[in-house]
């Protein structure tokens, strides 16, 4: 993660705007400046991701998946699959019902990235719990994810893996 200086934002020129959108995905070419910040001089969008902005609870959630990745990556570490991760969950979650559910499973699919999640040795869940937790790391598709509804206490356990796991 950077931080970026846009220069001459305005309604007038609504690429720079886009381009700054939280969300927006996109090639951006900057100069390193002093410290830590960098000025902005081009870039390309890929993605605006307009599908997410009908819901807040589907913008929270895009957010959640960035702060996820701030929080588990050194900076300008390269990542690739990881990237290609964060861009498929992004492009899909407009579509999810309950975005909670994919949320989770990012969460469990970033921690195996990472080698930081080994199931066998997180066995205090319910059997039913434990395999909706094994689908969620291992789903290679979207499709099933997107109508499930997950309980509230999966959810809160996983987000608490998580958080204990990253810390």
């Amino acid at each position: 993660t950077i931080s970026l200086y846009v220069r001459g934002l305005s309604k007038k020129k609504p690429t720079l705007t886009n381009l700054t959108t939280p969300l927006s995905r996109g090639e951006f070419l900057f100069r390193k400046g002093k410290n830590d910040l960098h000025t902005f001089i081009d870039g390309t969008i890929f993605d605006l991701h307009l599908n997410l902005r009908t819901s807040y609870k589907h913008m929270e959630t895009g957010g959640k998946f960035l702060q996820a990745i701030h929080h588990t990556q050194l900076p300008c570490k390269k990542a690739p699959s990881l990237y290609a991760l964060l861009a498929s969950f992004l492009k899909k979650l407009g579509a999810a019902s309950f975005p909670e559910t994919l949320w989770a499973s990012f969460q469990l699919k970033l921690l195996t990235h990472e080698g930081l999640l080994c199931l066998d040795q997180h066995r205090s869940f319910s059997e039913t719990d434990w395999k909706l937790l094994v689908f969620l790391t291992h789903a290679r598709q979207f499709d099933p994810l997107l109508n499930l509804e997950l309980p509230s206490s999966l959810l809160k356990e996983i987000e608490a893996l998580f958080a204990t796991l990253i810390s």
